[in-house]
């Protein structure tokens, strides 16, 4: 999940003027007092994505990446960016070559989710936030979602439910995108299907495939049934919930 995006990958769309309220906050921290701390930016994170503070789980998560981020703040936010599609595929690699290290692909889809969350903690963190930074970030999220329909294919999973199951990911986010682009400025609704749960779903599946290297192909298209069946019961809370606010 990246603060400086469209936040697509949690289902909130922000405003124009939550983003540059946003941005004016964190640069307030850092002309106070040089560091920002977990609440201050929770508090942020809310203005840029014109949500309410995270509770829960997002905030689990959202504290979890702040304290391992802490490390990175000295790289530029896009270049961390950049990693996320070089990791995948690494991963991709690794599960589909001769010796088919499947643990060790796991461990890498993983790195993959941490560094989503890393590059927009870290834009936050160090007032590097960017309208540049927010469109990469939405190109290289569509990127990863493509790999891990690869990554199953690869896996075995049959080809056309994979490219649906992603086909209908990318079109959730499009249709975010373009409720925004038609003026809708509010908080969007999330839904089973979002990021952190293909992400999840990658790494849970690549581990048991370590355990279980002869059901490989099975357990690569449970998979891609899961993350389809969750697409389609998404694509129809988002049209419900967009048809509700959109006049």
């Amino acid at each position: 999940m990246r603060a400086r995006s469209s936040f697509a990958s949690n289902g909130l769309i922000p405003t124009s003027s939550g983003y540059w309220l946003g941005a004016l906050l964190a640069l307030s921290v850092r002309h106070n007092n040089g560091v920002m701390t977990f609440d201050e930016y929770l508090v942020t994170w809310a203005a840029l994505h014109g949500a309410p503070q995270p509770s829960g789980m997002v905030r689990v998560w959202l504290r979890i990446s702040f304290l391992l981020s802490t490390p990175l703040t000295r790289f530029n936010p896009n270049v961390v960016t950049g990693f996320g599609p070089l990791l995948m595929i690494t991963a991709i690699y690794f599960a589909g070559a001769t010796t088919k290290n499947y643990f060790l692909a796991s461990v890498i889809v993983l790195m993959v989710g941490l560094v989503d969350s890393f590059d927009g903690i870290i834009a936050v963190r160090t007032s590097r936030t960017s309208s540049w930074g927010a469109f990469l970030d939405g190109i290289v999220d569509r990127l990863i979602d493509v790999g891990i329909g690869v990554l199953l294919i690869v896996m075995g999973a049959p080809v056309e439910l994979a490219v649906l199951a992603f086909a209908i990911a990318l079109i959730h986010e499009y249709m975010r995108a373009k409720a925004s682009g038609i003026g809708f400025r509010g908080v969007g609704v999330i839904t089973p299907a979002e990021k952190p749960t293909r992400i999840a779903i990658g790494v849970m599946f690549l581990f048991a495939c370590g355990l279980l290297p002869e059901r490989t192909s099975q357990l690569a298209t449970i998979a891609t049934q899961i993350w389809l069946i969750m697409g389609v019961i998404s694509f129809a809370i988002l049209m419900r919930a967009f048809r509700k606010n959109l006049k």
